[in-house]
């Protein structure tokens, strides 16, 4: 038996002929496929006789399974002595190509006709996918005279056919081919490339990478390309408008009028794609040399952020912007609405006069920027005044105005907080739906700043369901703390952790939670003290600490007030409970104005109406009051509330002698903990039982074996940032974990899901809650 071997389009025509003959007379052809991602690999590791790293095998994956490729590459890095070993693993020591390659690629183009492999090296300056009529134009010929030198460069396995384009077989390849070019012709062909393409009408997006490669400072056609590039792209690609416009801005010479605003672009697509130390040092600099006020002033509208600065960082951008002259008014009514939203969730006192005069600033320039902040930040103010019907439909009209125009963060703003305060009033449900449909426009976008606050938002829910693991899963995915300056992310992180911890008695979680509370305490944010409140009353609660729970519920903290979150009515709760246990006058005198607040609409929420019941049910130990309280709050999506209602209603009734009707609610109290996973309190009551010879015991419930139940913590941890488009890598560094491990979460979490690919997670978790 004879084996003959040959790669596709090597050895010029006798070859071809040969081989030709021999599949006539009958002989069979075996086609070898690309090897796999992980078959490769193995080749280099074999061929370096090591571990090979990140980057030696990103340069190994531009030969797209092709074996003498990747032999090619590894011999060539070999040779020039461009492989070294660090920490037991080979590193590839630059980017570029090893001259092996382009040797090898000079000699294949050297078989090629004249015609053949000029076509060749000119569509090595195109982009990685290009259109005949494109190569003709550069080439100054009609296509139809490209025929022959096509079909031989597609014959000799160079180039080949994508759809109705045409691109080369391999990036190696490509790469290679490039190399052979002098330098300064290269650049200049892709800048006469981009300009090509731009007279036959292609999208900038398209011309964006010719242009980024090729343009010299001062280019104006470039300039404006990439910005119009980056405007497209950002919809689908944070990251990618974000080194589109960094392109852009050194391309721009600093005194240009224009350079404020790109840089002012460049720094919110930085923060959108989590970017956040490019976009600080870009804004620093920019700002050192600010050549006017209103580039300052766009570039401290666009700087801070709420996943990583402090609500006073944000109010002091502002403040400092509007103390500059001669920024125009669109700019001013901006920062007049972002200052009036960052006030309502700072200092209490001043929120409503910066509110109302937001409002009539964006309602005098009609920028739709500053309508939707103001609007949301009327919202917050009427939903802590105890109106979240009136906020409910001011963020309704907020999200189709920001569903009219651009994305930006004052849109993403809208939409978490309407979410949130349908929380907040018993529609889990739809709030659920709408924080689906904003995570998944995040992950479109590739969003990673609003994904972030999605996820918080959707940690907010989860709790208010009663998920408990769940909501826990949907926090801990966000990356920790960053500084030692807490930010309104890093407080709903630790009240959302520090809750599931109180539930399940999690002791390291709670502790862990109090320590960043009390760091986070001392701030004179409103918002960071009621929630490191949050934190620390039912932490001492719980162990019995009746006085350092009041302490910590001190005077300034406000029970209710903008905004207005799903724990803000467990506050209320607790104060009641502390309140009474230590007879504290003041703190009853603030839980009755929380219940006030809580009954001002008309007709009142349910759910509202129901926790004002039942907190004055507590503070003046009305049995009958406690009941009907449990009864409404069993129908409000709230079964944490509804239960710890049902405990207190059974504790009433036990101290009046009422000894059947206190075991069916602390029956009933027990079961709803049990359905929900809150272990602590479900200890509680089954203690209360057994004073009444009812004996209830803690079981574990028996994991499912497959579906979202059967996952681990872990497994959902991971899983919940893998659905957010977040490589491996990644994942292993934001939890801290191996990438072994990672791999490991994600292969048996596919397997329990029944699916094979980050595609089909992404379809089951957009049908699932």
């Amino acid at each position: 038996m004879w084996v003959l071997t040959a790669r596709t389009g090597a050895g010029g025509p006798a070859v071809q002929e040969t081989l030709s003959v021999l599949q006539r007379a009958g002989a069979a052809v075996v086609r070898v496929g690309a090897m796999a991602a992980d078959a490769v690999a193995d080749m280099v590791q074999d061929a370096v006789r090591a571990r090979a790293d990140t980057s030696l095998l990103s340069l190994a994956a531009k030969a797209h399974g092709n074996p003498f490729l990747v032999s090619e590459l590894v011999g060539g890095l070999g040779e020039e002595g461009r492989l070294n070993l660090s920490g037991g693993r080979a590193v590839a020591a630059g980017d570029g190509l090893p001259r092996r390659l382009g040797a090898s690629m000079q000699q294949r183009l050297d078989l090629l006709s004249d015609g053949a492999s000029e076509v060749v090296r000119v569509a090595a300056v195109l982009p990685d996918r290009f259109s005949a009529g494109l190569l003709a134009a550069m080439l100054e010929r009609q296509p139809v005279s490209l025929l022959s030198a096509v079909g031989e460069a597609v014959r000799a396995d160079l180039l080949v056919e994508d759809g109705e384009r045409l691109r080369f077989r391999h990036d190696l390849l490509r790469e290679a081919t490039r190399q052979s070019l002098p330098q300064s012709l290269r650049r200049a062909m892709e800048r006469q490339s981009a300009s090509v393409m731009l007279r036959m009408g292609a999208p900038p997006a398209e011309v964006a990478t010719q242009l980024a490669r090729s343009a010299e400072p001062g280019d104006e056609e470039a300039i404006g390309a990439l910005r119009q590039a980056a405007q497209s792209v950002s919809h689908g690609d944070a990251s990618a408008a974000a080194d589109l416009s960094k392109r852009a801005l050194e391309l721009l010479p600093a005194d240009d009028a224009d350079h404020g605003s790109l840089v002012a672009e460049t720094v919110e697509w930085l923060n959108r794609a989590s970017r956040y130390g490019e976009a600080e040092e870009l804004a620093v600099a920019a700002l050192s040399g600010a050549s006017s006020p209103e580039e300052e002033a766009e570039i401290r509208l666009r700087l801070p952020t709420l996943t990583m600065h402090s609500t006073q960082r944000r109010v002091e951008e502002s403040r400092r912007a509007l103390q500059l002259g001669g920024i125009n008014e669109v700019t001013r009514a901006r920062h007049l609405a972002w200052l009036a939203y960052s006030l309502t969730l700072d200092q209490r006192g001043q929120h409503r006069a910066a509110a109302d005069e937001a409002a009539a600033a964006a309602a005098a320039t009609g920028d739709p920027e500053a309508t939707i902040l103001a609007d949301v930040t009327l919202a917050l103010l009427d939903g802590g005044d105890g109106y979240p019907g009136r906020a409910l439909r001011r963020l309704e009209k907020a999200c189709v105005l920001a569903r009219a125009g651009d994305v930006r963060a004052d849109h993403d703003l809208a939409a978490l907080h309407y979410a949130v305060l349908l929380a907040v009033v018993g529609r889990v449900d739809e709030a659920a739906a709408q924080i689906a449909e904003g995570a998944e426009r995040a992950r479109r976008e590739r969003n990673a700043m609003a994904l972030d606050l999605w996820a918080l938002a959707d940690g907010w829910v989860h709790l208010a369901a009663g998920r408990l693991s769940a909501a826990r899963a949907a926090v801990e995915s966000l990356p920790p703390p960053q500084s030692t300056e807490a930010t309104d992310a890093d407080v709903v992180r630790m009240e959302i952790l520090a809750e599931v911890a109180v539930h399940t008695d999690d002791r390291n979680l709670l502790q862990q939670m109090a320590n960043d509370a009390r760091n986070a305490h001392p701030t004179s944010s409103s918002l960071v003290r009621r929630a490191a409140a949050h934190v620390l009353a039912p932490a001492a609660w719980q162990r019995g600490d009746v006085h350092d729970a009041m302490r910590w519920l001190g005077a300034d903290i406000t029970l209710l007030g903008p905004p207005l979150t799903p724990e803000v009515l467990d506050l209320v709760i607790l104060s009641a409970r502390v309140a009474s246990a230590a007879g504290d006058a003041g703190l009853r005198a603030r839980v009755l104005q929380a219940t006030e607040v809580l009954e001002h609409e008309r007709p009142p929420v349910a759910l509202f109406a129901a926790v004002a019941a039942y907190a004055r049910g507590i503070l003046e130990r009305d049995v009958a009051a406690l009941v009907a309280a449990a009864d409404v709050l069993e129908s409000c999506s709230r079964p944490l509330l509804y239960a710890a209602a049902a405990e207190d209603a059974g504790a009433e009734l036990a101290h009046m002698d009422h000894a059947d009707e206190a075991v069916a609610q602390l029956n009933a109290a027990f079961d709803t903990y049990m359905r929900h996973q809150a272990l602590a309190d479900a200890r509680r009551v089954g203690r209360e039982l057994r004073r009444f010879g009812v004996e209830r015991r803690i079981v574990s419930q028996q994991r499912a074996k497959t579906g979202w139940d059967s996952l681990t913590d872990s497994e959902l941890r991971v899983i919940s940032l893998i659905a957010q488009g977040v490589t491996n890598r990644d994942v292993a560094t934001r939890l801290h974990l191996s990438l072994h491990t990672v791999k490991t979460h994600v292969r048996n979490a596919f397997a329990k899901l029944g699916i094979n690919s980050r595609a089909e997670l992404a379809q089951l978790g957009r049908g699932s809650d």
